[in-house]
C-alpha cells in the first residue's frame, strides 16, 4: 500500500469474519481498494443473496473524503463494471437488511480510519475497530411470521431482495461453492456435488451466470493469498477470510 498522500490505495480486497457478539445477520466485513487494476475492462461484480452496506471514498486518498453511504439489496446476476474504480470501500455484508442505517457519529469514524488505511497501508486496527464498532451498532427487525402460503411466501421474497425465490436459493448455492473453491482442494465434481448442483456442468453454467468465470478460474482468485501473515496482530489474522493481493 503507498504511504504518500498523493497516491491511490494499491489494489487489494480482504474480507473478514465479524467480531464476537455482532448481530447473527452480518456475514462478513470486507475492503476493497483498486486504482483501476481490479476493475479493469472485462471485470464485474459477482451475484450474491447478501444484502451489501458500504462506505465509498472515491478519488483517490488524496481528494479529500467523499464519502458516499450505500445499502445495496442482493444482486440476482453478474453484473459488469462500466468503469474502472479508483477509491476504497469498507463495509460489511448482510443476510438482511437493518433496521436502521448508522450514526452520523460512527460513519464519521469510518469514514476517517478508511481514509487513513487508503493512505497509509499499516493503518488496520482502526478501520476494522470501526467496521467491529458499526456491526454493534447495527439493528435488525425481528423475526416475522411464517407467510400463510406459498403464494404469499414468494411475494415476500421478492418484495425483500428483489429476486425470485428460486433466484435466490440459487445465490446461496453459488455462495457456498465460492466458500469451497477458497477452503478445500476438492476435484471439482466433488464440490459441485457439495454444494447442491447436480453435476461439474451444472456448476459451471452457474459460476458463467453469477462470475462470467469458469470454477477453474474462481478457483485460483480465490487463492490469490500471498505466503505468509498479513496482518501483524494475530487477532485480525485469525479474521481473515479471503485476501487478494495482486
Amino acid at each position: 500500500m503507498p504511504t504518500s498522500d498523493k497516491a491511490a490505495p494499491a489494489p487489494l480486497y480482504l474480507e473478514l469474519a465479524p467480531p464476537a457478539g455482532a448481530p447473527a445477520q452480518i456475514d462478513h466485513f470486507f475492503v476493497y481498494c483498486d486504482c483501476g487494476l481490479l476493475s479493469g475492462p472485462g471485470t464485474g461484480r459477482f451475484a450474491t443473496d447478501l444484502f451489501t452496506l458500504s462506505l465509498t471514498l472515491r478519488g483517490g486518498a488524496d481528494r479529500g473524503p467523499r464519502a458516499r453511504l450505500d445499502l445495496e439489496t442482493p444482486r440476482p446476476a453478474f453484473s459488469p463494471r462500466r468503469a474502472p474504480f479508483e477509491g476504497a470501500i469498507a463495509g460489511m455484508r448482510l443476510e438482511a437488511a437493518p433496521h436502521l442505517l448508522p450514526s452520523e457519529r460512527n460513519l464519521d469514524a469510518l469514514t476517517r480510519a478508511l481514509l487513513a488505511m487508503a493512505r497509509n497501508g499499516e493503518a488496520w486496527a482502526p478501520l476494522v475497530a470501526a467496521l467491529d464498532q458499526l456491526a454493534c451498532d447495527l439493528t435488525f427487525s425481528g423475526s416475522h411470521s411464517a407467510p400463510a402460503s406459498a403464494r404469499s411466501e414468494r411475494r415476500c421474497v421478492r418484495a425483500t431482495t428483489g429476486m425470485s425465490r428460486r433466484r435466490l436459493v440459487a445465490t446461496r448455492r453459488f455462495r457456498t461453492l465460492l466458500d469451497g473453491l477458497a477452503a478445500r482442494d476438492q476435484a471439482l465434481s466433488e464440490l459441485a456435488l457439495d454444494a447442491g448442483y447436480y453435476d461439474q456442468s451444472h456448476m459451471s453454467a452457474a459460476c458463467r451466470a453469477f462470475a462470467d468465470a469458469p470454477p477453474g478460474v474462481l478457483r485460483r482468485l480465490a487463492r490469490a493469498r500471498p505466503s505468509g501473515r498479513f496482518f501483524q496482530d494475530q487477532g485480525l489474522e485469525t479474521r481473515l477470510r479471503l485476501l487478494i493481493d495482486p
